[in-house]
């Protein structure tokens, strides 16, 4: 076996390790998910109750009020006053909400020193091939897992402070830009420039999977009309660099949903406009109803998303 293919097999291995361990971080997330929603639910159901009683109060209120027009009653001034109280009850959904009970479990200090163990545990165990080949050190393994352990802590910070209503989102989102820009430049000074080439051959490959996902997808719609290698490759190069690249996560979802749409579609667009130069009329016709079917489809992701999260 030669050189080339021992890196390669290197490459698709460490790549594939990356893949399971985000799985893996997606997976603790969706799980953490459950206890909040059963909550939730036994949330609803109080507000259910105190919905039944408001409705039998408003109902006597109205009966007491008939009797005060026919009669003193200073009854109804104490009637007022329960249901005012029961209204305030009613009108604070926020304190019982997904993404208050979400706020509360990302603010505590227990959860929050389990999940930092956990991805430890797992980066060490599952990223051990990856860290081989960049030929990090031992000090350098634990400052890459402590980076890796500090940007998903202040991902945490950023969504408890938007649940909250602590921090707009016109000043969550540069920040959060900001401090991607700061760990990535960190990460990239830790695996220095052979394990940062490295790294980003990872990524790129998984971008050109992703994109080439989407082309194979594309020519099954475009029967007869069929794409030819050429026209395959730069509309590949055209998604991977509009789509697959579109910087969307979950602060994004606290946008309007049609902000957002707007977002995907604006990229949507500017595939069918630069694929206008190399693709027939009706290909691109083809192209452009891929494009509106993806495009709810994204939508569709994106609201359950927002559900799951109690972003309303």
């Amino acid at each position: 076996m030669t050189l080339w293919s021992k890196m390669q097999i290197g490459l698709l291995t460490a790549g594939a390790l990356l893949i399971c361990w985000q799985f893996k971080q997606h997976g603790r997330q969706a799980r953490e998910l459950v206890p909040v929603e059963a909550q939730i639910q036994a949330e609803s159901q109080k507000l259910e109750a105190r919905r039944t009683t408001l409705t039998a109060l408003q109902q006597r209120n109205n009966e007491l009020l008939e009797a005060e027009r026919q009669a003193g009653n200073q009854t109804l001034i104490s009637l007022m006053r329960e249901r005012a109280a029961a209204a305030r009850s009613l009108a604070a959904p926020e304190a019982h909400s997904i993404g208050s009970a979400l706020a509360t479990i990302l603010d505590n200090p227990d959860q929050q020193a389990i999940d930092r163990e956990s991805i430890r545990n797992e980066m060490r165990a599952n990223l051990g091939l990856f860290f081989k080949l960049v030929k990090l050190s031992p000090e350098r393994i634990s400052q890459y897992i402590d980076l890796q352990i500090e940007k998903e802590s202040r991902k945490a910070s950023r969504m408890s402070a938007l649940f909250r209503g602590k921090v707009p989102l016109a000043d969550a989102l540069p920040e959060r830009d900001q401090d991607n820009a700061e760990l990535e430049s960190r990460q990239r000074a830790l695996l220095g420039p052979e394990g940062t080439a490295f790294l980003d051959s990872i990524a790129e490959g998984m971008r050109n999977d992703e994109a080439r996902r989407l082309v194979n997808g594309i020519r099954q719609s475009m029967g007869s009309n069929i794409l030819d290698q050429e026209q395959s490759d730069r509309l590949q190069t055209l998604i991977k660099t509009e789509l697959v690249t579109l910087p969307l996560d979950d602060i994004d979802l606290f946008r309007p949903p049609e902000e957002w749409t707007q977002l995907v579609h604006e990229r949507e667009q500017n595939v069918l406009r630069a694929a206008a130069d190399f693709l027939t009329p009706t290909q691109l016709e083809t192209l452009s109803t891929f494009a509106d079917e993806d495009l709810v489809g994204r939508q569709k992701q994106m609201m359950v998303r927002r559900k799951a999260l109690g972003i309303k």
